[in-house]
């Protein structure tokens, strides 16, 4: 047999449970059917019954009386709008006073009789009550009877509302039933879909953040809890080689004092922005920035307190610049900035001032102690004074070192590279 010719798991569970769905409808169906009619035909038994109790009360005086035309008139009016097919009276002698018969309704006159001569297929005889005392024996009698004969209309009417409504329900249900048993039957299959499909992204995608969801079948949800178990172990792990792999990448490329880009990142930064501004044709300024006579406060007060204002220093200068800009540690007390890009000259000057400005506060040590440190920077523009990481970094530190043969706490520009500035 053929992968074609073999039939699937979802497709006999889907077709067992369509089966089983429809017959118990069906056998729900009749049941209700032949209970519904049981009833309806108790129910219009008591009708007629009630019928011919209304009738003898209406026509008692009537029959007393032996007026047949006022007989006939009551009988009319009542059994007009109810469901009789024939109502007769009869006086006390047996002599019919009136009698009434329903109108043909067409073609379905056969039917309503054999809807009545099963279901209503006896008579209903009242006795007309003389609500007067005969005098010789001191009591109610009778003074004559009704009978009545049942309409299948109404019965011919619900059977054809029944197979109508039947119809409808049959095909109403078994469509719900298609859809509930497909339901019912992925049930089993999907979670095995599921798992599947959560294993083979697992595997091309390394990606183990997917979780195969609860299924409803014992078996299954358990191998599935299994399986996400794993899922969660997994995705522990890479966690902790990311953390890891991110934490060595940090530390590979930032200062582990103050926090700021090492040597290295920042060159690589400095590189992949000259290389930017070239294609653009844009501008930036290189800060070369050095603590003023750090090494006397360093071997004076230790190493402890060195560590403490390279951190405020640090500080100081991340706050001068904007959100973009790069502040990096390159050893010692030396420091760099890339502000990028840059609008104009005057704009890398106030920033510059500003740096200046901030280290006028003192730097308070632990002990109580305050420090007075001033910085010296060297500012460097691409293109104007270097096109190249190793070129404008010279300029920059050329520029710092005339900002400190001048006094310190300054900043300097280096000079043009033989041509006129761009800015």
């Amino acid at each position: 047999m053929t992968d074609q010719q073999t039939p699937t798991l979802a497709s006999v569970l889907h077709r067992s449970n369509l089966h089983i769905v429809l017959i118990s409808v069906s056998l729900a169906g009749i049941s209700l059917f032949v209970l519904s009619m049981i009833a309806l035909r108790s129910y219009m038994l008591d009708n007629l019954t009630l019928s011919a109790r209304s009738i003898a009360y209406a026509v008692e005086a009537a029959v007393v009386f032996g007026d047949r035309e006022a007989t006939a008139e009551a009988l009319e009016q009542i059994v007009a709008n109810r469901s009789v097919a024939t109502a007769r009276v009869f006086d006390g002698k047996g002599q019919e006073m009136a009698s009434w018969q329903a109108p043909e309704r067409g073609g379905w006159t056969p039917l309503e009789r054999l809807m009545a001569s099963i279901f209503l297929d006896r008579t209903i005889v009242e006795p007309i009550h003389n609500t007067g005392y005969d005098t010789a024996h001191d009591k109610a009698h009778d003074v004559g009877v009704v009978k009545l004969g049942g309409s299948g209309h109404d019965l011919l009417i619900f059977v054809l509302v029944v197979l109508l409504c039947g119809l409808a329900s049959l095909v109403l249900c078994g469509g719900v039933a298609w859809h509930l048993s497909r339901r019912a039957s992925m049930k089993i299959v999907e979670p095995l879909h599921r798992l599947a499909a959560v294993t083979a992204a697992a595997r091309r995608e390394q990606q183990f953040g997917a979780r195969v969801k609860p299924a409803a079948i014992a078996e299954l949800k358990s191998l599935g809890d299994d399986f996400n178990a794993l899922l969660a172990e997994l995705a522990s792990w890479q966690e902790q080689m990311n953390n890891h792999n991110a934490m060595l990448a940090h530390q590979a490329n930032h200062d582990p004092l103050t926090g700021l880009a090492n040597r290295a990142h920042f060159e690589a930064c400095l590189d992949q922005a000259l290389k930017i501004m070239g294609n653009s044709g844009g501008h930036a300024a290189l800060f070369f920035i050095d603590a003023d006579r750090f090494k006397a406060i360093n071997d004076e007060l230790g190493h402890e307190i060195g560590d403490i204002v390279l951190c405020v220093i640090a500080k100081r200068l991340r706050a001068k610049v904007r959100e973009g800009d790069l502040v990096a540690r390159l050893g010692g007390d030396e420091f760099a900035v890339l502000l990028f890009p840059l609008g104009d000259l005057a704009q890398a000057k106030r920033i510059a001032s500003s740096m200046l400005e901030s280290m006028t506060e003192p730097i308070k040590l632990p002990s109580g102690m305050a420090l007075n440190l001033s910085l010296s920077i060297g500012i460097a523009f691409f293109p104007d004074h270097a096109t190249d990481v190793a070129g404008l970094l010279k300029k920059a530190d050329a520029a710092m070192y005339q900002s400190k043969r001048a006094g310190r706490g300054l900043y300097s520009v280096a000079p043009p590279a033989g041509r006129d500035s761009g800015f």
